[in-house]
């Protein structure tokens, strides 16, 4: 196989085996791979009911076709699992170094099930895989468990988070890169797996060479072309968007009571630059390098974080913002659901200070507080809903639907929860990136946040950057994976992969018991009149039509069939191959 290397490997740490198969291909050629290639794995490992704490639960991890190559922005990998924070099947997509080490290591799929009796980590050099005790490293945050393994290889790895099953927790990779949201880290951390280290030698083979180094030129030239992506993110990171969600009164506060925060300027990419002198930090094959450091090579905090701990609990002070930042890095902690979480603790309890918020954070970290299996849990719990901002479980992070109003839409149907990344309705609504939309409109919205889940989802399945999206098209996406597979896909084709990925997780979370009521916002977005409920709802009808759903936010046969997908998929034993 050109492009995939053909390598599936199944670890089944309640055997202590590990078992290696071929990678079908017919779904490859179905679901590219990353998101798309764990989401078909989940139909034949994961019974949609079960506990996400369940050793049944497993912990996919991709790569894809794109991985590891010269294209720009291809470091990324997939994790996938069912969300112990939302109990949807969620995906996540991860930069670095760690997922092109596993590209080189010959694996388009790592499957991890079972739970092991005491702490492992698994270790991969090219065709070797090892079960390795880890009880020394067992109680070890991310930072000092990676610099205790990375003479091995690549490492991604859980803190102290994942092991007390936190359900905000992540995994860390390459020392500053994190998995991002939906509780991945718990998950490992109930299988007892404290870290993953990889190291590969092998060469991706390249089906038409010429060609796809054409290709790769195109793309380069076309990122050097946007704006967003060659002078914003490449010059500031993702902080640069303070300044711009500032200016244009879509800078939500205060656990979103508030939708401007006065003293952003201190928070700005200027101002994080002029206190901690920046320094890129890209990701493998990145000519933007988003991510940032200090001079020492610490990671700063990016726009999420600084949201999160910024405005969003009311703070100008961005020595704190980085000090929560980096608590939550070594801890293997999401911040926006940290964040989030603080600033939901902060409206029921206004007297908590600044100076009690590094405790709160560091007691999620410990596992010990009260919100550490999720913000919504907690204040279902106490009869506090109003001051819920989360979909389907998950936060929204600091993106404003009252203002945005495709991410309102995004928001609510995104097979994830309140994830900015099912849609990235930034670019084009506030970026003007591929286009511009009228930000403040539902006006033809539904069709295009369908567009826009469908291309992500192709994204996050050859594996790249999201911020992509800025630059490139479904067009040039097709010729770079035609280039290197020798597939013949067409645009429309490849988009037709995306709709399949996101309708079979659709199937998933509806066996899972998610229903169409769960495609909605928070109250708090309704009740100050800024999102008229009837408009919105009539907005996620027209969603389910243009999907080929029905009223109730099911995929009709007839859609399906179209994009050959069985209701029932007969599940593989995971130790049978």
């Amino acid at each position: 196989m050109y492009g995939w290397t053909g390598r599936t490997v199944i670890v089944d740490l309640g055997n202590n085996s590990v078992t290696e198969t071929k990678t079908e291909k017919n779904y490859v050629e179905q679901f590219i791979g990353g998101r798309g290639l764990a989401c078909r794995f989940m139909q034949d490992f994961a019974d949609p009911e079960l506990d996400p704490l369940s050793p049944e639960n497993p912990l996919i991890i991709t790569t894809g076709p794109l991985t590891g190559t010269s294209v720009p922005m291809s470091g990324h990998f997939s994790i996938t699992c069912k969300s112990s924070l939302t109990s949807t099947l969620f995906s996540t997509n991860v930069g670095g170094y760690f997922g092109a080490e596993l590209k080189f290591a010959g694996i388009d799929a790592l499957v991890i099930t079972g739970k092991a009796e005491k702490p492992v980590y698994i270790k991969i050099f090219d065709e070797e895989v090892e079960i390795l005790p880890a009880e020394h490293l067992w109680g070890k945050n991310t930072a000092e468990t990676t610099n205790l393994l990375e003479e091995k290889g690549k490492v991604a790895c859980i803190g102290k988070a994942g092991e007390t099953l936190v359900s905000m927790a992540n995994i860390v990779n390459d020392h500053i890169y994190s998995s991002g949201r939906g509780g991945h880290g718990a998950i490992a951390g109930s299988k007892n797996l404290k870290a993953i280290v990889v190291k590969g030698t092998n060469k991706i083979e390249v089906a038409k060479p010429d060609e796809f180094e054409k290709g790769i030129e195109k793309a380069k030239k076309l990122l050097t072309a946007s704006p967003p992506a060659s002078k914003g993110l490449k010059k500031y990171g993702s902080s640069v968007i303070i300044d711009l969600l500032d200016y244009m009164g879509t800078l939500p506060a205060m656990n979103f009571r508030e939708k401007k925060f006065q003293n952003s300027e201190k928070l700005s990419g200027e101002e994080l630059n002029n206190t901690f002198h920046l320094k890129e930090a890209p990701c493998y094959a990145c000519p933007i390098g988003c991510k940032r450091t200090d001079p020492d090579g610490k990671p700063v905090p990016d726009y999420d974080s600084i949201w999160a701990f910024g405005p969003n609990i009311g703070n100008d002070d961005i020595i704190l913002v980085r000090e929560l930042d980096s608590l939550c890095l070594d801890y293997g902690l999401d911040p926006i659901s940290v964040g989030s979480a603080i600033a939901a603790y902060m409206e029921i309890k206004p007297w908590i200070t600044m100076d009690e918020v590094k405790e709160i954070a560091t007691e999620i970290g410990e596992g010990t507080h009260y919100v550490c299996k999720g913000t919504h849990d907690y204040l279902q719990s106490i009869g506090k809903e109003e001051c819920d901002t989360a979909v389907k479980g998950l936060e929204i992070p600091g993106y404003d639907p009252r203002e945005i109003k495709g991410m309102a839409i995004a928001y609510a149907t995104s097979n994830t929860g309140g994830s900015h990344l099912s849609a990235f309705m930034v670019g084009p609504e506030i970026m003007g990136k591929p286009m511009l939309l009228e930000r403040d409109k539902f006006d033809g919205k539904a069709a295009l946040v369908l567009y826009f889940q469908d291309l992500t989802a192709v994204i996050d399945s050859l594996v790249l950057c999201p911020f992509t999206m800025l630059a490139v098209g479904e067009v040039d996406f097709a010729a770079l994976l035609n280039n290197l597979t020798g597939e013949n896909y067409s645009a429309e084709e490849l988009l037709k992969a995306g709709e399949r990925i996101f309708n079979m997780e659709r199937m998933f979370n509806l066996k899972a018991g998610i229903k169409s009521k769960d495609d909605t916002l928070p109250d708090i977005f309704f009740d100050d009149g800024d999102i008229e409920k009837n408009e919105f709802e009539k907005t996620i009808l027209d969603y389910y039509h243009f999907r080929g759903w029905n009223v109730e936010g099911i995929p009709e046969e007839e859609k399906l069939k179209e994009l050959d997908i069985c209701e029932e998929k007969d599940r593989k034993d995971s130790s049978a191959e």
